[in-house]
């Protein structure tokens, strides 16, 4: 018994029973009937120390590591190990583990988003550690008083409750390995509890291989534990079932034939250039590059500098020390050299060079805090601090360190700091808006609740993390078909970019390449670079997306529940006018909704069509509040009855159109030098000077009437029409220079054609406002649909336009990221604020002159900007019609679903490129 590391408790000899020994023993015994108050205590500090706050700190955003468990688990629960080819890049009884829990513990979302989940189990491993670890230390030589310190260490360092509250195999692990240490230490000899203790061992292995660096400590200790009837057998008894549990892995990989080495890829061994194979993984994992333990900038010593010392110094540099005493002890007591190689093995691990991660250091807390706590009890012996004050002090001194801790900010934020609400907020709106179909590039933590129904929103099948494109073939060509255009979104940090490219993730880093930021999610500021900020980014690539054909039906679905009274487009004053009845009955024919185009038409007939077959401008309560018309509104509704009539073949909507293209000409159109010109309406055309309004031309609809109304002079019309918008956007106005806009209104003289003042409103009628951008849409889809090289050549002049969303704010940083809604001809900014119908009209401008540009606006401002009601979505003030329509028009523009429908049969319901 003499090299026992622990002697059972001998029988009381019947001469200590004397009264005076009995008063001597009295303290000690009675500590012992209190011990499971004192371990109860312990578990209720570690129950609010690691589980207050837990959900929110750190954020299910901070490691891809918990979405990649939480991930494997769920595909248990549906009888897969893994939801991807198993690469055999850990061993899984961990997340098998964590499918139980799952299993029991009411679904997935039991208790929140599927890590909210995982993260329970892991505040109930740590509160099962508690009376693991302080059994442990009991049964290496610390009495009651070291032992509740030993705890406190671990459960209370900065460190343990920052990494234990991440769903990590590790910490899976950890218990399983204290489950063991404490059964192999039970000094009362069952060799049942030693068999056991291998068991243990064994599936601490299967949850992560990297608790048999702690194998030779485990064997030791076991063969120092000889006792009187098993001899030899306890060691015999712990390894054969620690073997048998542990071969298990590779006798799985064996029969599946997956063992022997295959033909690894760069970064996941064997799963996209050939079969996998466990060996592959392993000796993969073994020279994966780090630095070795005497180079300074490796990643051992990087984390010890800028994490692992800064979270909890006390607990890494104390218990570093205390290792190195207790080896140097172990000479003389066996327990104490124990406890040594327990605290040395785990560090020898972390700084053998190779890839280190922040969170392996949990792997080594709870035997450096073993350490420090054991060195103590010698040191106070050495010291003659009597035993009752040690209970004080240190109790003292855990304090001072806690209050020192909280002071210096590193135990502050795991307590009131939400950064879980960025992800959280990004899960929600990906769930509300964005369709099931997207095929998406997401993070693994995110990746779990966006293939499972709930959180708000339905289940994304095409939803795929990052690490597995890379690494898996199945997924890289089977479903992304190795083409970054056939990915749709990326969900992604601002670093993650750095990650594709360690990891040759062509296929993300081409779709990155090719996206633009459609919405950004921020928590509240990081205090340190420990407790960093979480950011979460959605980003769109550059084509037309489920989302963007999403948008025109919930727009156009709220546009009608919202503002349509049986066919009467009614603004917020409860207007309705030409302009939006003939947005409207445009939507309804590039819908196919014929339903609401004969709807819409309907009343428009009925109550703006005046006796010369125009519309009037404005009616209100029943009457025509303002009788004049308006020929941009004219031109796009004989537009929309001509496409309406050749699509659903209906000759009168045909016969309505062309009366309508007659009138135009003959009421709106204006002879100046021999050339026709396009008046702003009826009204404008009484006087020596002609109010114009160059977002009226509308070439394309010219393009129409041609062939509809073939006894006007269309093509003249376009010519000067394209000929005033050079001269006009060019030319100086009211005594300022131009910036290259179009005005909302120019005067025209009748007599010589020379731009003149018009005073139409009570702003200045050139500034580029409300109105004017329309000009940029309306040239756009002409040269869609004509190829006009004058189109192009003045959309390529919207440089102004470029140079706003791109330039760079008074930060230094941030880009503009958006266009202002008014501006004076020379490119002075009236209104800061940016407006739809500018949106709108800078997206046309630049699909053709900066494509990149037009897609981070149209990102940002269109995809990002909408909000979601019952009734559908809409852009800004819920109640400005305008908006809504022009939102509609830019996105329609964006997808390609203003289609010729006079020239060309109508289109199915799939849309295509989202520029040329």
């Amino acid at each position: 018994m003499a090299n026992s590391l622990q002697t059972p408790l001998p029988t009381l000899a019947p001469e200590l029973a004397a009264p005076q020994v009995q008063e001597r023993l009295r303290p000690q015994i009675l500590s012992v009937r209190l011990e499971p108050f004192l371990v109860l205590g312990l578990m209720v500090l570690g129950l609010v120390a690691h589980g207050f706050n837990m959900f929110n700190y750190p954020a299910f955003t901070f490691l891809d590591d918990e979405g990649l468990i939480t991930g494997q688990a769920t595909a248990v629960l549906y009888g897969h190990l893994t939801p991807y080819t198993y690469i055999y890049e850990n061993a899984p009884a961990g997340w098998v583990m964590l499918a139980g829990w799952l299993g029991i513990s009411g679904g997935l979302h039991a208790f929140g988003d599927v890590i909210d989940s995982g993260r329970v189990l892991m505040l109930l491993l740590h509160l099962a550690s508690i009376p693991l670890l302080y059994r442990i230390t009991r049964k290496l030589g610390g009495n009651v008083t070291i032992a509740a310190f030993a705890t406190l260490l671990f459960s209370l360092s900065p460190l343990a409750i920052f990494y234990q509250r991440l769903v990590l195999l590790d910490n899976m692990m950890i218990f399983w390995l204290l489950a063991s240490l404490n059964l192999l230490l039970d000094g009362w000899g069952r060799l049942s509890r030693v068999v056991t203790s291998g068991a243990c061992f064994g599936i601490a292995v299967l949850t992560k291989e990297s608790a048999l660096i702690l194998l030779p400590a485990f064997v030791f200790i076991a063969m120092q534990q000889r006792w009187k009837h098993q001899g030899r057998f306890s060691l015999i008894g712990w390894l054969w079932p620690m073997i048998i549990i542990t071969s298990w892995y590779p006798l799985y990989a064996l029969l599946k034939g997956e063992l022997f080495p295959g033909n690894p890829s760069i970064f996941a061994p064997g799963s996209a250039l050939g079969q996998v194979s466990l060996w592959d993984t392993v000796w993969w994992k073994l020279t994966r590059e780090g630095g070795g333990l005497l180079n300074y900038d490796n990643q051992f010593w990087t984390l010890v500098r800028k994490d692992w010392f800064g979270r909890d110094g006390l607990l890494l540099a104390g218990g570093a020390v205390a290792v190195i005493v207790n080896l140097r002890r172990g000479f003389q007591d066996r327990r104490a050299l124990a406890a040594g190689l327990l605290g040395l093995l785990p560090l020898l691990y972390l700084a053998r060079g190779g890839t280190v991660l922040n969170y392996q250091i949990v792997f080594a807390l709870p035997f450096l805090a073993l350490n420090l706590a054991l060195v103590l009890e010698p040191l106070r012996a050495r010291l003659h601090i009597p035993a009752r004050l040690v209970a004080p002090a240190a109790a003292l001194a855990l304090l001072a360190v806690a209050g020192n801790y909280w002071l210096s900010g590193e135990l502050k934020p795991l307590y009131n700091e939400v950064p879980a609400q960025a992800g959280r907020e990004a899960l929600a709106w990906i769930k509300a808006n964005l369709p099931a179909e997207s095929r998406l590039i997401v993070r693994d933590d995110l990746w779990s609740d966006l293939r499972e129904a709930g959180s708000g929103g339905p289940a994304f099948p095409n939803a795929h993390p990052h690490l597995k494109i890379a690494s898996d073939r199945e997924v890289r060509e089977g479903v992304f078909k190795n083409n970054w255009q056939t990915v749709d979104y990326l969900v992604i940090t601002p670093n993650l970019e750095k990650d594709f490219q360690l990891a040759n993730n062509t296929l993300a880093l081409d779709a990155l390449h090719h996206a633009h930021l459609v919405k950004r999610w921020t928590a509240q500021p990081g205090t340190t670079e420990m407790h960093p900020q979480q950011i979460i980014e959605l980003w769109k690539v550059d084509k037309p997306g489920p989302l963007d054909t999403a948008l025109l039906v919930d727009s156009a679905s709220y546009i009608t529940r919202r503002f349509e009274q049986n066919g009467a487009l009614l603004d917020a004053d409860r207007y309705a006018s030409s302009e939006e009845q003939s947005y409207a009955l445009l939507q309804a024919v590039w819908s196919g909704d014929r339903a609401g185009f004969e709807r819409i038409w309907g009343w428009t007939r009925t109550n703006l069509l005046n006796k010369d077959g125009l519309l009037a401008w404005q009616w209100q309560d029943g009457k025509i509040v303002r009788p004049q018309t308006l020929a941009g509104a004219d031109s796009d509704t004989a537009l929309a009855l001509l496409m309406a009539g050749k699509r659903w073949n209906d000759p009168t909507l045909l016969e309505a159109g062309q009366k309508m293209a007659g009138a135009i000409w003959q009421h709106e159109v204006i002879q100046i030098k021999g050339q026709p010109y396009l008046a702003a309406g009826d009204w404008a055309t009484q006087s020596g000077t002609a109010a114009v309004n160059p977002s009226y031309f509308a070439p394309y609809a010219y393009r129409v009437f041609v062939e509809a109304d073939p006894g006007h002079d269309w093509r003249g019309l376009i010519d000067t029409g394209y000929r005033l918008l050079f001269d006009v956007s060019a030319a100086p106005l009211g005594g300022a220079k131009s910036a290259g806009l179009p005005p909302d209104w120019i005067g025209l003289d009748r007599t010589t054609g020379a731009f003149v003042p018009l005073k139409i409103t009570q702003d200045n009628p050139t500034r580029y406002g409300y109105e004017a951008p329309r000009t940029y849409w309306r040239i756009a889809l002409d040269e869609r649909w004509s190829g006009d090289g004058r189109a192009k050549a003045y959309l390529s002049q919207a440089g102004f336009l470029r140079d706003e969303i791109t330039q760079v704010l008074k930060d230094g940083q941030t880009r503009k990221n958006a266009v202002s809604a008014v501006y004076e001809h020379d490119g002075r900014v009236v209104t800061e604020a940016s407006s739809l119908v500018g949106t709108t009209g800078a997206v046309a401008a630049l699909l053709t002159l900066d494509p990149a540009t037009a897609n981070t606006l149209y990102a940002a401002r269109i995809v990002g900007g909408f909000s979601r009601t019952e009734g559908g979505i809409y852009w800004g003030e819920p109640s400005d019609l305008y908006a809504q329509q022009w939102g509609w028009f830019g996105a329609a523009l964006y997808t390609n679903a203003l289609p010729d429908l006079w020239h060309i049969p109508a289109p199915a319901q799939t849309t295509t490129g989202g520029n040329k």
